[in-house]
């Protein structure tokens, strides 16, 4: 995967995530945006590093929200 893809996915989940404005299961998330889950996994991983997002796991799902909500 080319880093170009990977960081416009970042914008398109960092985005929905603003839009969506509440916490999201990395599953539902990838269903909502057509894309792979490993797809959306990369792209929170970056915006994890750049501290954009919120990340909690809740039992065996990962959910993840816009940094503020």
């Amino acid at each position: 995967m080319e880093i170009e893809t990977v960081g416009e996915n970042a914008g398109k989940v960092w985005r929905n995530l603003n839009e969506n404005r509440g916490e999201i299961s990395i599953q539902e998330l990838s269903r909502k945006m057509n894309l792979s889950a490993i797809d959306v996994a990369i792209a929170i991983g970056w915006l994890c590093r750049e501290n954009n997002i919120n990340i909690q796991r809740k039992g065996h799902l990962l959910y993840v929200s816009h940094l503020g909500f």
